[in-house]
């Protein structure tokens, strides 16, 4: 796999934005209520993800694979907490793809010449041990804020795919007490908004 970038900022309300940089950020839906239970909202142009807990500070990496092939399989990481993927659309790349915390654009980025993605998110606890062995993790664990890392892979594809939860949180309860926390519970199909008019 190719590491295109990464970044670190505040997600605003636990959510991330990631949408085509032609759209209009003003005019994307911001509240769909099944991003609760399904894990994130919006259509193959612009979603919303949910971050597992309130996070203060959410690592985020951008991914490709590393043969950009339309058929490449599906591998998800072994720590990964929740991981959902979805269909993404890019057809106008000038403005490439923008990640945002819902106040301003964190990253901007562009991929290959590919039209449709399976967009994979996964996140999880981070758990590296530069920051289990900080003064942030204690700071955290005080005042019961996460400390997460996300990953978005963009397979390239030939047709849209099915949105899909391939991974439920894989715990039967948080191991310490989140703010926010809601765990997923999908029910099929999973709902894609609609296009923004």
């Amino acid at each position: 796999m190719n590491r295109l970038t990464a970044v670190e900022f505040y997600p605003n309300n636990s959510l991330i934005h990631v949408y085509d940089g032609t759209l209009d950020f003003s005019s994307l839906n911001h509240a769909a209520e099944h991003i609760l239970t399904q894990g994130f909202s919006g259509h193959p142009r612009s979603y919303i993800f949910s971050t597992l807990g309130e996070c203060r500070n959410l690592a985020v990496e951008i991914w490709t694979p590393e043969i950009y092939s339309p058929h490449q399989e599906i591998v998800l990481r072994d720590d990964t907490i929740r991981a959902v993927k979805v269909p993404f659309s890019l057809p106008y790349s000038k403005k490439g793809i923008v990640l945002s915390n819902g106040f301003e654009v964190e990253l901007r980025f562009w991929l290959g010449s590919s039209e449709n993605y399976a967009l994979v998110f996964e996140i999880k606890l981070r758990n590296d041990p530069k920051y289990l062995n900080s003064s942030q993790y204690l700071e955290d664990i005080d005042g019961a804020f996460t400390q997460e890392c996300c990953y978005l892979t963009f397979y390239p594809t030939e047709e849209p795919v099915q949105p899909e939860v391939l991974r439920v949180d894989a715990w039967e309860s948080p191991p310490y007490e989140f703010n926010h926390y809601t765990q997923l519970n999908p029910t099929y199909p999973l709902i894609l908004d609609d296009e923004p008019t």
